[in-house]
């Protein structure tokens, strides 16, 4: 028994020995993961000092660039900018995307910073950020020299010396392309000058049938015109949505009359394709449907321009003319795509409702 006492009081002082050598050790980084009393619980590790770089002081136009820059492409924009209630900035590309991705969603569009609720009737432009952005220096992509941010467009596109170019004979098959300041020595050893005419018919005769194409095409616009049965309808597409588990978006005008006969127009987005937020690519396609009763064919020629009520700050839209016969079977057309690029898409989804203008002509059948 006696033993054993004394081994129990040996290994009770080597514990003890062990636990103050431990808190004794001193604490080197705060890495080290050390396991603390209940006494230490209210001091902390001492965290690590941020490191502040002074080599080198940031500049005006890099401090004031952060501050004015989207808050969500971080990018200084030439476009508008427009900004929420709170004063948080958007480009208008963002702006318009964001809107069509909430539109998209069946969501309520909000301010990424702050969460407010955004739109277009809410959201004003900040003219004061646009002009002095346009007053901060911007590097030519081409020269690598400092431009205002409102001069740059000029100077790549007029001015600059290494701006990119075609030669002065490519309309006769000359290939070549490079810096403006090299066309000057091209041109002097261009042989397109110096060429025959049976050496340049086959380009020329690509460039004619080109320009035949743009003449049929402004021929064909104006002999639609000149027909008797012409019907102009300036219409308003709306959002609707399917009963699916996953609704999708789709658009609809009211029923409207034109030639006499009841119709109606339907648009959708990337042909229907599920989850188009999800996609950077765009497109809208539109439907004409006949929804009178006819008894006898209706040879129709139809095409679509922007509307007169819809944003001013979109483009034209380039016309395509369809002909389509409808009859007592066939009372609707394909889904035709407008020829838009994904961000004009995203500028028209972030509109409440997408105006447009459709020219329909019927044809006389002999």
């Amino acid at each position: 028994m006696a033993e054993a006492t004394i081994s129990n009081d040996v290994q009770q002082n080597l514990s003890s020995n062990t636990v103050s050598n431990v808190n004794e050790i001193p604490l080197l980084t705060t890495t080290d993961h050390v396991p603390l009393d209940s006494g230490d619980i209210n001091e902390p590790p001492t965290k690590k000092c941020k490191n502040i770089s002074t080599d080198k002081p940031r500049l005006l136009e890099e401090r004031i660039g952060s501050i004015l820059s989207c808050c969500i492409c971080l990018d200084l924009s030439t476009l508008a900018m427009f900004q929420c209630v709170n004063g948080h900035l958007m480009c208008a590309s963002c702006f318009n995307h964001l809107l069509a991705d909430c539109k998209l969603k069946d969501e309520q569009t909000t301010c990424p910073n702050c969460r407010c609720e955004i739109s277009k009737t809410n959201c004003t432009r900040n003219l004061a950020v646009e002009k002095t952005i346009s007053e901060l220096p911007i590097q030519c992509h081409h020269c690598f020299q400092i431009f205002l941010r409102s001069e740059i467009k000029l100077h790549q596109s007029e001015n600059c010396p290494d701006r990119p170019t075609n030669c002065d004979y490519s309309l006769l098959g000359c290939t070549w392309n490079g810096s403006f300041h090299k066309l000057a020595s091209h041109l002097i050893v261009c042989e397109y000058p110096t060429k025959t005419g049976l050496q340049l018919i086959n380009t020329i005769r690509v460039q004619k049938k080109s320009c035949d194409e743009e003449k049929k095409c402004l021929e064909t616009v104006v002999d639609l015109l000149s027909l008797n049965q012409i019907g102009v309808s300036d219409l308003i597409l709306k959002p609707f949505r399917t009963d699916d588990f996953v609704a999708k978006l789709y658009f609809e005008t009211s029923r409207f009359t034109a030639l006499q006969y009841q119709w109606q127009v339907r648009a959708r987005i990337n042909d229907n394709t599920p989850h188009p937020h999800t996609t950077v690519t765009r497109s809208l396609s539109y439907q004409l449907v006949l929804k009178s009763k006819i008894s006898q064919t209706i040879d129709l020629k139809f095409f679509i321009l922007k509307g007169p009520h819809g944003d001013p700050s979109t483009v034209q839209i380039q016309p395509i003319i369809y002909h389509f016969e409808f009859n007592q079977n066939n009372t609707e057309t394909e889904y035709l795509k407008l020829p838009i690029s994904s961000q004009e898409c995203n500028r028209i989804l972030s509109s409440s409702s997408i105006s447009f203008r459709l020219l329909m002509v019927q044809l006389d059948r002999p």
